[in-house]
C-alpha cells in the first residue's frame, strides 16, 4: 500500500470535454503515463489521448530524481523541461566513509509534471485530461469510468500504482519513507544532495537520511528505510525525522509538503509482457528498478517507445524494451534477496558502503538499470560486506 499526503489539497483539473473514442487511453496519471502523454504530445501531436486520474490533479505527490545525463537526445528533450533542480555532484555518508561523486543529480516534483500536463492538454485537439474520476473496468480497448461512461481506444495503458505489483514477502523487502519539504530559519549550508547519510542510528533495517537542497533555506529531508516488513508507523517516522533535523541544528519555520509511502523491493518477479492492449505499465506492471526503487529511467524509455509510432504497433515497439529490462532484472532481484535474507537489520548498511567504493561510472549505470556484465561481476567480487551470512549468500548466488 502506498499513501501520499499533501500539506494543502491541490485544485481539481479537467481539461477539454471527453469524447467517446481515442487512439490512446492512459489510466493513472503518475510518472509513467504522465511522461507517455508528454512524449505523445511531442512526437505524435495528431494522436487523440485521454489521460485519466482519480486524484484532483495529475502527478500525485512525489519527488522524482535521476543520476547523470541520459545520452538519448529524445530523453533529454522530454525530461529537461520538467527538471526543477540540477546539481553537479552528490554525496554519501557511512560510518568510516564519506564520498562526493561528480555525477549530476536532477529532480522534479509532481507540481512540475502536473503543470506540464495541464499545459500540454490545454491546446491538444481531440485529447483530454480527466481528473477526479476512477476507472472501474479496464479492458483491451475500453475503459469504464465510475460515473458510468465508457470510453474506447486503440491502445489502453494501465499504470494505476505500485499496489498492483505482486510481491512475495519471503523473497522481498520494502522501501519505506517519510519526508518533509521545509523552509528553515537559517541557511542549511548544503550545496549538493546528500543521497544517503547512514551515520544516523540504524533502525528497522537499513536506515538513512535523504536530503535535497532546493534553496538556501529550503530543503527536502526524508527518513528512508530498506526493511523486511511493509508496516509504516507514520507518527513514529515523523518523530524520528524531526529528531534528526533538530540534531543538525535546523529549525523549521514552515512545512511546505509531506510525503510518505511504502514501495516493494521484489526479490523475484517479471515485467508484464506488452503483448497486447491493455498494457500493464508503471510500478504495478513491474517496469521499475527493483534494487533502488527508482522508476524514472525505465519510465522515460517506455514513454518514448510508445510515442515512436502509431498506437496499434506500440506493443511491438515495447517488446524490445521488455526484453532488455527483463534480462537485467534477475541480477537486481538477486541483490535484493542477498540484502534482505543474508544480513541482520543493523548490518545492512555495510552493503551500500561497499557499493559506494566502486567507480562512479559503474554506480551511474547501476541506477540507470544499464549495468554491464563486467559491472555485475565487479559488484559481487571482492571481500564480502561485514555481517553477511555466507551460507545463505552462497545458496542465493549458486
Amino acid at each position: 500500500m502506498v499513501v501520499f499526503t499533501c500539506a494543502k489539497p491541490p485544485k481539481s483539473t479537467t481539461l477539454r470535454s471527453v469524447n467517446d473514442s481515442y487512439t490512446h487511453i492512459l489510466v493513472g496519471a503518475g510518472l509513467h503515463n504522465g511522461l507517455t502523454a508528454l512524449a505523445l504530445r511531442r512526437h505524435q501531436p495528431g494522436a487523440r489521448v485521454l489521460l485519466i486520474e482519480r486524484g484532483p490533479r495529475p502527478g500525485g505527490n512525489h519527488t522524482w530524481c535521476f543520476h547523470g545525463v541520459d545520452p538519448d537526445p529524445d530523453a533529454r528533450a522530454l525530461l529537461d523541461p520538467l527538471v526543477e533542480h540540477r546539481w553537479p555532484r552528490q554525496e554519501v555518508r557511512f560510518p568510516g566513509l564519506e564520498r562526493v561523486l561528480d555525477t549530476t543529480y536532477s529532480g522534479f516534483t509532481s507540481e512540475s509534471l502536473a503543470a506540464a500536463l495541464e499545459t500540454a492538454f490545454a491546446d491538444w485537439p481531440g485529447s483530454a485530461l480527466l481528473c477526479g474520476v476512477s476507472a472501474t473496468a479496464v479492458e483491451a480497448h475500453a475503459v469504464t469510468l465510475d460515473d458510468g461512461r465508457v470510453v474506447t481506444g486503440e491502445l489502453v495503458i494501465d499504470a494505476r500504482g505500485p499496489e498492483r505489483l505482486a510481491v512475495d514477502d519471503a523473497d522481498s523487502g520494502y522501501q519505506k519513507f517519510y519526508g518533509l519539504d521545509v523552509e528553515l530559519e537559517a541557511p542549511h549550508g548544503l550545496t549538493h544532495p546528500l543521497l544517503m547519510d547512514a551515520t544516523i542510528p540504524q533502525r528497522d533495517g537499513f536506515r538513512f537520511l535523504y536530503v535535497l537542497p532546493f534553496g538556501p533555506r529550503r530543503v527536502l529531508v526524508e527518513d528512508t528505510r530498506f526493511a523486511v516488513t511493509s508496516d509504516l508507523d507514520v507518527a513514529r517516522m515523523r518523530a524520528d525525522l524531526l529528531s534528526e533535523v533538530a540534531r543538525r541544528g535546523w529549525r523549521i519555520t514552515r512545512e511546505l509538503r509531506a510525503e510518505h509511502g511504502v514501495l516493494p523491493m521484489p526479490g523475484r518477479g517479471e515485467v508484464a509482457p506488452p503483448v497486447a492492449s491493455p498494457i500493464q505499465a508503471g510500478y504495478g506492471g513491474g517496469w521499475l528498478h527493483p534494487a533502488t526503487g527508482y522508476s524514472l529511467p525505465v519510465a522515460v524509455r517506455f514513454a518514448l517507445a510508445v510515442a515512436a509510432g502509431p498506437a496499434a504497433s506500440a506493443p511491438a515497439r515495447l517488446e524490445a524494451l521488455h526484453r532488455d529490462v527483463s534480462r537485467r532484472l534477475p541480477f537486481m532481484h538477486r541483490l535484493n534477496r542477498l540484502l534482505f535474507q543474508c544480513f541482520a537489520p543493523d548490518d545492512m548498511w555495510n552493503v551500500f558502503a561497499r557499493f559506494y567504493k566502486k567507480p562512479e561510472s559503474l554506480i551511474e549505470r547501476f541506477y540507470a538499470l544499464r549495468s554491464t556484465p563486467t559491472d555485475r561481476t565487479r559488484i559481487l567480487l571482492g571481500r564480502p560486506p561485514k555481517g553477511v551470512n555466507l551460507g545463505r549468500a552462497l545458496a542465493i548466488l549458486a
